[in-house]
């Protein structure tokens, strides 16, 4: 009984590693937050005058073209929701128009494989300001509390 007991334990530990290991963010090379845990990665990244770029990535983080994938995005910010449209480029994607200027708010992207695809969501809070500790945008941090809710000064 002590033995399974232990087994659990070390099961358990063990799993929890892996599982901290795995929800630390990948910093994405161009300093945006990478939005897949698998590869191709796909990197969100907003430019100085707010526009949105969109890249994709292999396993090593090296730069590929885009093939069929279809990007649409949507910031939901205090002023109301704002629709993004991109223009595909030999890198990525790359939004018509920029971001709000509010802060603190939800940006929805939306990626499809192909147009016929079914689309997978994801979630990025946009804050602009810099991370204190990894000095990357906050929308990208890859701190250990990434994520989190963290003081902004």
């Amino acid at each position: 009984m002590k033995n399974i007991r232990n087994l659990f334990l070390t099961s358990f530990a063990l799993l929890a590693t892996a599982v901290a290991l795995v929800a630390k963010p990948i910093p994405g090379p161009k300093g945006g937050r990478i939005l897949t845990t698998e590869a191709p990665h796909i990197e969100f990244f907003v430019e100085k005058d707010r526009t949105v770029v969109v890249s994709f990535y292999d396993k090593d983080l090296k730069p590929v073209s885009p093939v069929d994938q279809v990007i649409n995005a949507v910031a939901e910010a205090k002023t109301g929701k704002v629709k993004l449209d991109f223009e595909k480029t030999t890198s990525g994607f790359v939004s018509k128009q920029p971001l709000p200027e509010s802060d603190d708010y939800t940006v929805v992207v939306q990626i499809r494989d192909s147009a016929v695809a079914k689309p997978k969501n994801h979630r990025v809070t946009f804050h602009d300001e810099v991370c204190g500790e990894c000095k990357r945008a906050e929308y990208a941090c890859i701190c250990d509390d990434a994520g989190g809710e963290k003081e902004r000064h």
